[in-house]
This record gives C-alpha cells, sequence and structure tokens, in this order.
C-alpha cells in the first residue's frame, strides 16, 4: 500500500513538473517575441535583435508580450 502512494505521489510530481515547465516556456516564447518587436520599434527592422533575456515575473494586469516589448525598448535605448 505504502509503495503505491509513493509512486502515485511521484506521477503527481512528475505531471506537474512537466506542466510547469510548459506553461515557462510558453511565456518565454512569448516575452521574446514582444523583446523582438520593441528593439525593433526603436532600432528598425534592419536590425539584428540581441538574445532575448529571460523573462521577469509578469506583474498583474500585464501580458508577457506585453513586458517583452518594455524590456526591448530599454535594450535599444542603451
Amino acid at each position: 500500500m505504502e509503495n503505491k502512494i509513493k509512486n502515485l505521489l511521484k506521477l503527481v510530481f512528475a505531471t506537474f513538473i512537466i506542466g510547469t515547465s510548459f506553461q515557462v516556456l510558453a511565456n518565454q516564447g512569448n516575452f521574446c517575441a514582444g523583446f523582438e518587436e520593441g528593439y525593433k520599434t526603436i532600432k528598425g527592422d534592419m536590425v539584428i535583435v540581441p538574445i532575448c533575456p529571460i523573462a521577469p515575473i509578469t506583474p498583474i494586469g500585464s501580458t508577457d508580450f506585453r513586458e517583452g516589448i518594455k524590456a526591448g525598448m530599454r535594450a535599444a535605448n542603451r
């Protein structure tokens, strides 16, 4: 019985980790798309965009894409 509970807990934990990983990767993709758009807004379309930074925690009321645009514009102004 104890072995079954341990296996069930391992399965639940693994499912949680995999689900969280997919969510983080999706957020990073949206952030990077926004970063590229924000960078090109300042520097123009014919520019090589630097590597996208790691997405920060998105504030309440914003989106990953919007935060990426702001980060891209800040990077282009440096």
